[in-house]
């Protein structure tokens, strides 16, 4: 039998040559990174978000060798910035500091998203969870939720919260809490939580789910009283404040910043930049830094991420249907 020694060398060198290709992003990954990270915080200077994207970037500089350069792309509550990390390349170069906000809740605000969360990006990990506080004037005779709402229910239609506007995290509190109870707090939007605050320092509304941020002081001056905390856990500086579970009201919307990366990014690349970002996390200096500006440092895995993606955004979309907010 003859065989064909030409076309068995040209097979051969074929399947050598897309072995070789195939090896290309591996090796990639192996030395990267050989230049600068860009780090997309899709909000503007000065929040929490930009603020947190800031911090972690300085640290992950030290980890990896090279700078990480935060870049503001504010717009479109944060779908501007977030899909220009959709559309970027693979290589771990440019990644975004995303927010359950622009994960969870605007895919149920917009009929027409840019970008499928869970398809078009890598989870690297979640930096921290954003809870709320419920906060009221401390002039109003109750100590905890239970008695709000049974205020509520005894004056239907009369009593009002505030909120920095509509569709964000602390509407929708309001919102869940309203279906799951059958009571009607009236829903007031402000521009932003400052002004929602001093409406109720004011007594214009009776109620409003503050940043921890914004309440933490003012609960600790006595100006507002603190009737409970959305997350998983108490808040470590007001400890004696029990959460929304423990009082028996929903407790399932998780407030999150975290990072991503585009689809595709390799996964030795990835588990690099979680290393980087738990060695932030881990830190107790970073820690108490988050604490002040409202964050509670997390850290985890890219799994743990895309598993809070996958289970905690349908909760805000429940949250966003109960409130009668119509997709735009």
């Amino acid at each position: 039998m003859k065989y064909d020694l030409r076309g068995a060398r040209a097979a051969l060198g074929l399947l050598a040559t897309i072995a070789a290709v195939a090896l290309i992003p591996v090796a990639q990954a192996e030395t990267w990174p050989d230049r600068p990270i860009r780090l997309v915080a899709p909000f503007a200077p000065g929040g929490v978000t930009d603020i947190t994207a800031r911090a972690v970037a300085n640290r992950m500089s030290q980890e990896l060798g090279q700078p990480v350069i935060v870049e503001n792309k504010s717009g479109a509550q944060g779908l501007i910035g977030s899909t220009i990390v959709k559309d970027s390349a693979s290589d771990g170069y440019t990644i975004v500091l995303m927010s359950s906000s622009v994960a969870c809740v605007n895919p149920y605000l917009r009929k027409n998203m840019p970008f499928d969360v869970q398809e078009d990006f890598e989870a690297i990990g979640i930096i921290g969870s954003v809870p709320v506080m419920m906060v009221v004037s401390p002039q109003l005779p109750m100590s905890d939720m239970r008695q709000f709402v049974d205020h509520v229910r005894q004056n239907p239609g009369r009593i009002s919260y505030s909120s920095p506007g509509v569709g964000g995290s602390a509407h929708l509190y309001g919102s869940l809490i309203n279906a799951a109870q059958k009571i009607d707090m009236q829903h007031v939007p402000y521009r932003g939580g400052a002004p929602a605050m001093q409406a109720v320092l004011a007594r214009d509304v009776e109620m409003t789910f503050a940043d921890t941020s914004f309440a933490d002081s003012q609960v600790k001056t006595g100006k507002l009283k603190a009737l409970g905390v959305s997350g998983n856990e108490r808040w470590p500086t007001l400890p004696e404040v029990p959460t929304f579970g423990e009082q028996g009201y929903p407790s399932n919307l998780i407030g999150w910043v975290g990072l991503m990366a585009p689809a595709k990014t390799p996964r030795l690349i990835i588990d690099r930049l979680n290393a980087a970002l738990r060695s932030f996390a881990e830190d107790p200096a970073q820690r108490d830094n988050l604490l002040r500006i409202g964050v509670l440092a997390i850290g985890g895995t890219p799994e743990s991420m895309s598993a809070a993606i996958r289970d905690g955004c349908p909760p805000w979309g429940e949250a966003v249907k109960n409130a009668g907010i119509q997709p735009e």
